[in-house]
């Protein structure tokens, strides 16, 4: 009998896009895991790998309301603080940790191909990919074909990762595209870019 799965997936959610939302939902038909992780990052981070300038960056507070607002529309869906709260502050450590929580589920964690490239700087990532199994998403209309072969480490580990094409309408979709929205008041924009009750959480908030 396969593992029971768990799909973890990391990120700033600076903010919450449909992108996100759609994806997630499209890989919980692919894989029907038992539940779906949110891991979102501490503010450390931003500026550690990011190097956002503070206006880029929308108050921590408001991210993750915006989450447990989309936790309460979705079934199955769980947000994890470790790194919130400094208990991990890389990817390997806080897989271990949730490995050591859920012994008994397989985890798979989940990204966009916009970020492989930096994978090969990822901390201890030979160990990571020794441990995990990694569900790569095509982003940006990247070509699974040019990245692989223009990438010596995602070449050498290409059988470590499950890939896994996404919606042309997705593709375009971006936490950077709603922040420039939100910068310019564009509501017509951002109901393309996000969710209704994220638009009136910007609202509630003074985003907006």
């Amino acid at each position: 009998m396969e593992n029971k799965q768990i799909l973890i997936f990391g990120g700033t959610f600076n903010p919450l896009s449909r992108a996100h939302g759609d994806l997630i939902r499209y890989l919980k038909r692919i894989f029907k895991p038992e539940k779906v992780i949110i891991l979102p990052t501490g503010n450390g981070f931003f500026h550690s790998r990011k190097h956002f300038d503070e206006n880029s960056i929308l108050p921590l507070d408001l991210r993750l309301k915006i989450l447990n607002e989309y936790k309460k529309r979705n079934k199955n869906i769980e947000i994890e603080l470790i790194e919130v709260e400094g208990i991990t502050s890389k990817t390997y450590d806080s897989l271990n940790y949730l490995q050591s929580k859920y012994p008994d589920y397989e985890l798979l964690f989940c990204f966009g191909t916009e970020k492989a490239d930096e994978l090969v700087r990822w901390y201890k990532i030979e160990e990571l990919l020794e441990k995990y199994r990694i569900v790569l998403i095509r982003r940006n209309f990247d070509d699974f074909g040019n990245l692989f072969t223009g990438n010596e480490f995602l070449k050498k580990h290409k059988e470590d990762f499950i890939l896994v094409d996404s919606k042309d309408d997705l593709q375009d979709i971006s936490s950077t595209k709603i922040r420039e929205a939100i910068k310019n008041k564009d509501i017509n924009e951002l109901k393309k870019l996000t969710y209704v009750y994220v638009i009136d959480i910007l609202k509630s908030e003074g985003c907006l």
